[in-house]
């Protein structure tokens, strides 16, 4: 199964070791003169903030890429945390805006998360395509191992070194057919305090393609994902769905036939073939 492409996004920021961008240019990308004054004066403090905390961090932080389509009616809510460090905005911002996105407002918080929230450009609606959503968390996740290489080895699809360590395929000639040594997936179905849905939990490896693939296996049984919230968290994905069946909540033997289809693909060794094909 195949992801979105990526289109290229031209680089806006220094790479590790070069000055990044400086604190005036950060401002006029995220809150341009045109941009509602209280924006630019949030915007203002907060990097007011990162000055004043500086940027000597010596360990590697954990890259968390979060997309939320509950937390606001009106917009698709970005969260990006990478410890202190702001190099990542500028490129974040040029290349939400080449996707076709537009940035209704920005929450910058020093050494905890950027959050942005964005529509789509032609409808000024919400982002709602699994495959949008998919090449908003990729497009981030490539910026970052583009202009902080630091953070691949944090990231299960950053290194060939990080992939492996993840998922071994078996290379026994001898080995009986079809057996692999799996990747550690966690699937669970509940139903939302409503009544009115399913909340369909999965935690596993991340990798690109994942959304979408996930997506696809769901409507491959009939299921209707309301919406979603995707969490890149490091090496993991752990994405939230609200499903329903007909427009009900899950019954059991659905229930149950979800979790087993999800486990059963997502927990298949042949994830080297992904790697490529996803792009």
């Amino acid at each position: 199964m195949q992801a979105a492409c990526l289109a290229p996004v031209a680089p806006v920021a220094g790479r590790a070791g070069v000055a990044g961008p400086s604190a005036r240019a950060v401002q006029r990308a995220v809150a341009p003169r045109s941009a509602p004054k209280q924006l630019r004066k949030a915007v203002r403090a907060a990097l007011r903030v990162a000055a004043a905390a500086g940027n000597g961090a010596t360990s590697v932080p954990e890259p968390v890429v979060k997309i939320d389509n509950e937390a606001d009616p009106f917009a698709t809510v970005v969260t990006i945390q990478f410890g202190d460090r702001l190099g990542e905005l500028l490129d974040t911002v040029a290349s939400l805006r080449g996707l076709g996105l537009n940035i209704r407002r920005a929450k910058l918080k020093q050494g905890q998360e950027h959050r942005f929230y964005v529509t789509d450009e032609r409808t000024s609606e919400k982002v709602v395509k699994s495959s949008k959503i998919e090449e908003i968390r990729l497009t981030i996740l490539q910026n970052m191992m583009e202009f902080h290489p630091e953070s691949q080895e944090q990231l299960a699809w950053g290194s060939g070194a990080a992939r492996s360590a993840v998922t071994v395929r078996d290379v026994d000639p001898t080995a009986p057919l079809g057996v692999r040594r799996g990747i550690q997936t966690q699937v669970e179905v509940r139903e939302h305090e409503t009544g009115s849905h399913s909340v369909l939990l999965v935690n596993t490896v991340d990798r690109p393609g994942l959304l979408t693939d996930i997506v696809r296996v769901l409507k491959d049984i009939n299921l209707n994902v309301v919406s979603a919230e995707v969490d890149t968290i490091g090496r993991n994905a752990v994405d939230r769905f609200n499903v329903t069946y007909h427009g009900e909540p899950l019954e059991e033997p659905m229930a149950q036939l979800a979790v087993n289809a999800l486990q059963y693909y997502l927990s298949q060794g042949e994830v080297e073939k992904e790697w490529s094909e996803s792009y």
